[in-house]
């Protein structure tokens, strides 16, 4: 940061890159706000303040910081996502030029698939189609990147300059999946090709949508010999099991990340570059970008210094606003269509990484979290700005969005010539335009418009804001962006005493899915066996409960009640219930009110 000014508000701008960061929307009901943000640092979070330093320290030094005193929650390794794009980083293999040579490589590997050089060895098809399957940060951080360059409607467009569509798919959800790769779906399998993103490919999700994938490969004999290979690549950790996995079924390419790159940074890695080669982004001015955020971010040893470090003040004034007001939602606005993509990101960031329960040095329970949500302004702001502006005081906005933009248009109407007079106007008569003050405006200044019209507006309502500005939509600037964002995590969660790193609460799901997925196996083996012997079968989950209680001991009756109701909705949809479907005729349910008891009950019919 090369020049710190504090009137109007308090901003920080930095020449070079044009980067702008205004906190006076925090600030607007102090007198003097540099004094403000200068007691805050001196007086209440010096010592915070050194504690965030020494764990930054510690990440990048390639220290143990992924550990809590909570056994069952630690994972007990070095954090490298820093390291990753550090320009003189003290870990062996892992600099920024590491980083870079292994883009290089991507680049060499996928460039022979767009260009068309190298083609499907099974039927000489080049690849038209790229899917990268993936989860959380394997999902959002490319997502991200593509959307924010590559735009929302790339796919739409007649030449990508001969490179292949993309898409992403995350849930499990076999509806879309029948969009895309349905009898009557979008693409054409035999020019597809299936980019697996898991760091041990154990990911339900991810690994679920592979397999499907591959069998629908299989079974329309588009796979020959039934090998699925020239159709899949793996991104993934060396020696995972899903490594070997890849291996052993030749898979196209497999690109590996480290066991320390956390799914929710990885960006910089293969993550992130894999996707970025396919779309030809440029992933090196990307780790550019976020290599210059984090020497901006990485300072703390003066006041100077800290006055000139974004993701510090942020973080002060998250968690000191916060401890004087109560808990507040973080409402992110991203200005462009670009950063469509950049909320959801975000709240993934935030969330997993600062929801937490326990301190990580004294176990002690102490509940943590930062909530996150928004969208595209104007667009989604029209969703819930009516309450943030007028109703409970429970949010605090973040703008983001660009100086320049590459493209404009009118937004007069063309049918009223009154309107059309300040359009265009000749050389010889603009100091006549300028008397009569004709108004012209364009998509671009009503976005301004929009902007600061928003600003003023809860600026007016005492409501709590702060402003980025980054030069334009590259990938340098969105390098920038994510890594401020991940430093203020790292900041807040050393101020909080958390474990930033770690996310127990997502393998708590995992686990109970996992639960539910074995009872609805055993449920659906009971019910043929029962019909095969019965004929039939007829009864509500407390029923199947009690007759089923040795296979179905600990079973939650909701659990068994959302089985039985998914049985009902779903028996004669292919591969649903698959041996359920072979021995009924149909599924029926009814509402019961009888005995003080209400509870769906269940027939099964036999067709036996």
């Amino acid at each position: 940061m090369d020049k710190l000014y504090t009137q109007p508000g308090y901003t920080l701008h930095d020449h070079s890159t044009n980067f702008t960061f205004n906190i006076s929307g925090f600030l607007s009901q102090t007198a003097s706000p540099t004094t403000t943000i200068q007691s805050l640092l001196k007086e209440n979070y010096a010592h915070a303040v050194k504690v965030a330093a020494e764990k930054i320290r510690g990440i990048e030094s390639g220290k143990v910081v992924n550990k809590t005193v909570i056994v069952s929650e630690s994972e007990n390794r070095c954090v490298d996502h820093y390291n990753l794009r550090l320009k003189n980083s003290s870990v062996a293999g892992k600099s920024l030029d590491e980083s870079l040579k292994l883009w290089n490589d991507i680049v060499e590997k996928v460039d022979a698939i767009t260009s068309g050089k190298f083609k499907n060895p099974q039927n000489g098809k080049a690849y038209k189609n790229v899917i990268f399957n993936g989860i959380g940060g394997s999902y959002l951080g490319p997502l991200l990147l593509c959307v924010a360059i590559k735009g929302i409607y790339y796919n739409d467009l007649q030449q990508r300059d001969g490179l292949p569509k993309l898409y992403f798919v995350s849930n499990t959800d076999a509806e879309s999946f029948d969009q895309l790769f349905g009898e009557k779906g979008v693409l054409d399998l035999s020019e597809s090709l299936l980019v697996n993103m898991s760091k041990s490919g154990g990911t339900a999700e991810t690994k679920g949508n592979m397999n499907s994938f591959n069998r629908l490969l299989v079974d329309r004999g588009i796979a020959q010999n039934g090998n699925i290979g020239p159709y899949n690549i793996a991104i993934t950790t060396k020696n995972s099991n899903f490594d070997k996995f890849a291996q052993k079924n030749q898979f196209l390419h497999t690109f590996y990340m480290n066991e320390e790159t956390g799914g929710r940074t990885s960006v910089g890695s293969a993550i992130g570059m894999v996707p970025a080669a396919f779309a030809k982004l440029d992933f090196a001015e990307f780790l550019r970008g976020q290599s210059y955020m984090d020497e901006m971010t990485r300072r703390f040893d003066t006041l100077e210094h800290q006055l000139k470090n974004p993701a510090l003040i942020t973080a002060i004034l998250l968690d000191h606003y916060q401890k004087r007001h109560g808990r507040k939602n973080l409402i992110v606005l991203g200005y462009s269509d670009s950063l469509r993509e950049f909320a959801h990101y975000l709240q993934q960031l935030y969330m997993e990484s600062l929801g937490k329960q326990f301190l990580e040095n004294s176990g002690v329970e102490n509940p943590e979290g930062q909530t996150v949500f928004g969208g595209v302004g104007t667009g989604e702001q029209h969703a819930f700005m009516q309450q943030v502006q007028k109703g409970i005081n429970d949010c605090i906005v973040k703008f983001v969005h660009f100086l320049k933009r590459s493209s404009d248009y009118s937004v007069l109407d063309p049918t009223d010539k009154q309107e059309l007079r300040g359009e265009h106007v000749e050389a010889s008569e603009l100091t006549e335009f300028t008397k009569k003050g004709t108004s012209y405006l364009s998509m671009g200044r009503q976005m301004l418009g929009f902007i600061k019209g928003t600003e003023n507006a809860l600026y007016k309502n005492g409501k709590p804001f702060l402003t980025c500005t980054y030069e334009k939509a590259d990938m340098f600037n969105m390098g920038m962006m994510i890594a401020l964002e991940e430093r203020i995590v790292s900041i807040l969660a050393a101020f909080r005493g958390i474990n930033a790193y770690d996310q127990p609460g997502v393998q708590d799901g995992k686990i109970s899915a996992n639960d539910m997925n074995k009872f609805g196996d055993i449920l659906e083996r009971k019910m043929v066996s029962v019909i095969l012997q019965n004929k039939g079968w007829k009864g509500s989950a407390s029923v199947a409960i009690k007759e089923f209680e040795k296979d179905l001991t600990g079973a939650p009756i909701w659990y068994v009640d959302s089985i039985l109701s998914d049985m009902y909705g779903n028996w004669n949809v292919e591969w649903a219930y698959p041996r359920l479907k072979q021995v009924v005729s149909d599924v029926k349910r009814e509402w019961s009110e009888q005995e003080g008891r209400t509870e769906f009950v269940y027939q099964f019919i036999s067709k036996l």
